[in-house]
């Protein structure tokens, strides 16, 4: 019998590739990313919130910043 798989949060796979766009270069510091809209749609989500969950995650470790009414930048 196959091992069930773990289930991993949407927010966590978020992240993840996040991270790795970031650590490949593809957005450098300063870098704007795409709007929640636009992430969601991109990691396939049907929920902004989730998107949202994953950048205040993002910030609060200060990988990324945020200006109000700007967007959310990757950090230096």
């Amino acid at each position: 019998m196959p091992s069930p798989r773990k289930f991993e949060p949407h927010y966590r796979r978020i992240i993840a590739d996040i991270r790795k766009r970031i650590a490949d270069g593809e957005w450098p510091p300063g870098h704007k990313l795409p709007s929640t809209k636009e992430l969601a749609d991109l990691y396939d989500v049907r929920s902004q919130t989730t998107v949202r969950q994953a950048i205040t995650i993002l910030i609060e470790t200060g990988e990324l910043y945020g200006h109000q009414g700007l967007g959310v930048f990757v950090a230096e």
